[in-house]
């Protein structure tokens, strides 16, 4: 079914501009006990996810092929970039350029974090 407007049509062409909206909770419900990441959004051209890692579990990124941004929602631990650690807490953003090695360690409470990156 489809419902005319003056300006264009609703309906499937629709659905692919449609905004998403997305509740931290009901995303970390999906993650398992042993997993400590899961991606939500998955488009042509974004990718975006959730991170939520345990106290004393391992994040085992080590680089990615394009830039990626980071928010942290909550918690605070430390982000080893190309070897050099960074404090990061709740509020901070942080910008990894491509082929950067990284990876989020040394979080005395759960640390979640937000993930973006455009697709290649």
């Amino acid at each position: 079914m489809y419902l005319a407007t003056d300006e264009f049509i609703l309906g499937i062409i629709d659905l692919m501009c449609m905004e998403s909206f997305y509740e931290l909770g009901n995303i970390l419900s999906t993650l398992d006990k042993d997993e400590y990441f899961v991606d939500f959004l998955n488009t042509k051209s974004l990718e975006a996810g959730i991170i939520r890692l345990r106290v004393d579990q391992n994040d085992t990124q080590i680089s990615h092929p394009i830039d990626e941004l980071y928010y942290v929602i909550e918690g605070e631990g430390h982000l080893r970039i190309n070897g050099k650690n960074h404090r990061v807490h709740k509020g901070t953003t942080i910008f990894v350029p491509a082929k950067t090695e990284h990876n989020f360690h040394g979080n005395q409470v759960d640390l979640i974090v937000l993930y973006i990156f455009p697709k290649a």
